[in-house]
């Protein structure tokens, strides 16, 4: 038990540049102090390893910290953010990961031309059909702005109804059916195919 190795979390964000004359330093966390320039060999980079992946920024011969900064900022990938401030020892630069926001939920509004079954609204996202179907009749579910219908025959069961419901659900949207019971979620993997 106390055998165990325990690894622990390298830092999320690291900086080097070869050239001795243009100075960086690690000062904790996602925080680097740039300091110095850069002399005259044509070739320095600036390496970054991100969370998401390394980076190379090229610098210019004779560039200054404020220099990198900007250079820095056009290059990162859009999960890291970065805010710079000028110190008396040079440009302290802050990097953190972006954390996207969550999707809204999805309205959801159910429509029956059915006069026996009963459909309930239990959320914006959720709905809950009661009774069976009297006679045939058309189900029409509205997902944010994409519409699906279905004929549903007489005498099906809510669960039944709720389940077909379930499995129509438009592109970019799924569905957990409990029972009667329908909660809509938009499709994560989906959006992050698009994005």
């Amino acid at each position: 038990m106390f055998d165990d190795v325990i690894h622990l979390p390298r830092a999320r964000f690291r900086m080097r540049i070869e050239d001795p004359s243009f100075h960086v330093a690690w000062r904790g966390g996602g925080r680097f102090l740039f300091s110095g320039e850069v002399e005259a060999d044509p070739t320095n980079e600036l390496e970054v390893e991100t969370p998401s992946g390394d980076i190379e920024v090229p610098l210019a011969v004779r560039s200054k910290p404020e220099h990198a900064v900007q250079l820095l900022e056009r290059s990162l990938p859009r999960d890291v953010t970065m805010t710079s401030q000028q110190k008396l020892d040079g440009v302290e630069v802050q990097l953190t990961e972006a954390v996207l926001p969550a999707a809204q939920l999805p309205r959801v509004r159910v429509f029956s031309t059915d006069l026996v079954q009963r459909i309930a609204q239990l959320d914006e996202n959720k709905f809950e059909l009661r009774g069976a179907v009297g006679a045939d009749c058309s189900v029409t579910m509205l997902v944010d702005s994409k519409r699906v219908t279905l004929a549903v025959p007489g005498g099906c069961s809510a669960a039944t109804t709720a389940t077909r419901l379930g499995a129509s659900m438009p592109k970019g949207y799924r569905a957990l059916v409990d029972g009667a019971t329908v909660t809509v979620w938009k499709d994560a993997d989906f959006y992050e195919m698009v994005a």
